[in-house]
């Protein structure tokens, strides 16, 4: 591993709270003039900041977060087929009902900066994990004795605490990933992945077994609120020490991006009054995000069914195919902090365009089943750091940091409610597999303005 740089390692005790010592390479008249006119002793009147734990620990928390928000939100796209049929609902009103978590979500998004910056992050995600532990479980309870109005209204208040959570804990997670000094969004987002696939194995044991939704619903959301409070603690609670924190970090030679936190009434940059939707940077980094967002929402909802309809294979082998595209895409999230190391932004986002292009490509117009596992294996490969490094990009301006990712997730998150319906109407009139031609112009469009996440200028300390 990398050691800092002394200047680096003294200017990060200095961040917590502790003196510099005198030395030939930082002499006394250096501590005062750094440290500036109106930083005072700690030990007099300044009180100790209450981050008290490393950056790892403050990344070891936040995915910890990502994860079992991700298995909760799994938890209940298992258990879909057995509330649908409990409830004899058709297609249609099943798309009503999942109605409710979409338009909680999206409105969530549209104030989520203003909710995040109010509260900040940490007390956020602690609202937001009690929230999400009562309504869900409530919802299913509802369904289960026929209330369907009330459970669609429980679901509603789901979508608006989760859609605001993910913007706290990509907020948080962002701010821990440059106070650490190297990248790790990559591997939160997989955390985020890997809990959601475990959730699809969880189901399919609670189903076999015969477990009510409820009970395996409440079962599993004890669990994410019980890790979510622990997990929360290692998050800053002092806005000004997580500022702190992500000021005085070393600068990794290729880091994501990080969102700082801005703490209420600092003197820190004054925000531009200019809206992040008329900011054709920010637009451009929605778009990479939302083709990515899409190309993997298309591949959950529709991959399995084109190639089985469009191939003929085996509902098990569409399974399978499916599975390896989820493998792959997570076994690359967490391999993304050493390739955006080595590379950098712009080449991982373009060479995964790319990749995801092929890849889409390969499954449309080549019938053999090994074609359409390479094919998957490209995809999810090609699809898998867009959205975590667009959220990072989306922060490398401290002033309009909480904002701007707002923005961001809400034009990513349109392709989960737009994606599906367009492939569908599509897939019905041409066929699945050719309605997935329009998914590879919008992979490699993104690629083609990946330059908008490029990473921003440092100077040498």
């Amino acid at each position: 591993m990398r050691q800092p740089h002394p200047a680096h390692a003294s200017r990060g005790l200095v961040g917590h709270g502790l003196p510099r010592l005198a030395s030939e390479d930082c002499p006394p008249q250096a501590i005062r003039a750094a440290s500036g006119p109106e930083r005072r002793s700690p030990a007099v009147s300044q009180p100790a900041p209450h981050y008290a734990h490393s950056p790892r620990v403050w990344v070891g928390g936040v995915l910890a977060i990502f994860t079992v928000f991700g298995l909760g939100f799994g938890s209940w796209l298992s258990r879909l087929p057995a509330t649908r049929d409990h409830l004899g609902a058709s297609t249609f009103e099943m798309s009503l009902i999942g109605l409710g978590i979409a338009a909680g979500s999206v409105i969530g998004l549209l104030i989520s900066g203003r909710t995040v910056t109010w509260l900040g992050p940490r007390r956020t995600l602690t609202v937001g994990a009690i929230v999400q532990a009562i309504a869900m479980p409530l919802a299913t309870v509802l369904f289960w004795t026929g209330s369907v109005v009330p459970g669609v209204i429980c679901l509603f208040i789901y979508g608006f605490s989760f859609s605001t959570s993910d913007v706290a804990m990509n907020v948080s997670g962002a701010a821990a990933e440059r106070a650490l000094g190297r990248p790790r969004m990559p591997a939160l987002h997989a955390g985020f992945s890997l809990g959601s696939v475990s959730a699809m194995g969880l189901g399919a044991l609670a189903e076999k077994l015969g477990i009510p939704v409820p009970v395996h619903v409440s079962i599993i959301f004890a669990l994410v609120l019980s890790v979510a409070l622990v997990a929360v603690r290692f998050v800053p609670h002092d806005e000004h020490a997580a500022l702190r924190a992500t000021e005085t970090a070393t600068a990794a030679s290729a880091v994501t991006g990080s969102i700082p936190v801005i703490p209420a009434g600092a003197p820190a940059e004054p925000a531009p009054r200019r809206s992040p939707w008329r900011d054709p940077r920010i637009l451009f980094i929605g778009l990479i995000t939302l083709s990515m967002s899409l190309a993997e929402g298309v591949a959950a909802d529709w991959m399995p069914l084109g190639l089985v309809d469009g191939r003929g294979i085996a509902n098990a082998t569409g399974t399978l195919v499916l599975g390896v595209f989820f493998v792959c895409m997570t076994t690359t999230r967490f391999a993304g902090a050493a390739l955006l190391t080595r590379f950098g932004r712009v080449p991982v986002l373009r060479g995964g365009a790319l990749l995801c292009t092929v890849g889409v490509v390969i499954v449309i117009l080549v019938p053999a089943v090994w074609a359409s596992v390479i094919g998957a294996a490209l995809w999810g490969i090609g699809c898998a750091l867009g959205f975590p490094v667009g959220m990072s990009a989306a922060a490398d301006r401290p002033a309009t940091a909480v904002r701007d990712v707002a923005t961001v997730s809400a034009i990513a998150y349109t392709a989960f409610l737009l994606g599906p319906m367009m492939i569908g109407f599509l897939g019905e009139h041409f066929g699945l597999l050719p309605a997935f031609w329009p998914l590879a112009a919008i992979v490699l469009l993104s690629g083609l303005v990946a330059s908008a996440a490029r990473e921003p200028r440092t100077t040498a300390p």
